[in-house]
């Protein structure tokens, strides 16, 4: 592919982290398509969802690293996440993630109100969806440590996560 545009300078704000996320069974995807590079068609199996994973502010992570190997280009899409506190209803949330053999894809809205699709491509569709990388849980040492677990979720796909037009937290969840 040749270059066919430059980029402009944009002087909006410009802001770290992610507002929300929702994942959803690949198995429960039936398409997902994509017009002028962003995803506008989502279509779920009947009564099938996303599901919104509330994490503690300032502790969810979207990762993308990108890198041409032998010629292919390979980029690694990595989601972390962090929930507090050591109880039932925690540990149940992560076993259900990372028991998830089938994988996930994630809707993640960024703090700049960009909501972006993540563990599906154009090319290798819901082949390589997210799936757990890591799952480390604490239960902090001092009484005023941190205490819960750190999900890592992970994807190598073939191109760069795409945006979409939908508004995935208020149809699709």
């Amino acid at each position: 592919m040749a270059l066919t545009a430059g980029l402009a300078k944009d002087c909006n704000p410009n802001s770290g982290g992610i507002q929300r996320i929702a994942l959803a069974n690949v198995a429960d995807i039936t398409t997902i398509s994509q017009t002028s590079g962003t995803i506008d068609t989502i279509t779920m199996n009947g009564g099938a969802v996303f599901f919104e994973f509330q994490a503690e502010q300032d502790t969810v992570e979207w990762r993308e690293n990108g890198e041409l190997v032998n010629g292919s280009l390979k980029y690694t899409e990595e989601i972390e996440m962090f929930f507090r506190k050591q109880n039932a209803t925690t540990a149940a949330a992560l076993r259900e993630i990372g028991e998830n053999l089938c994988g996930m894809v994630a809707a993640v809205k960024t703090t700049n109100g960009e909501t972006f699709i993540v563990g599906w491509s154009e090319n290798l569709g819901l082949e390589r969806p997210l799936k757990l990388a890591s799952d480390a849980s604490t239960s902090g040492k001092e009484l005023t440590d941190l205490s819960g677990g750190t999900i890592t979720l992970a994807a190598m796909v073939d191109e760069k996560a795409y945006p979409t037009s939908i508004d995935v937290f208020g149809t699709l969840l």
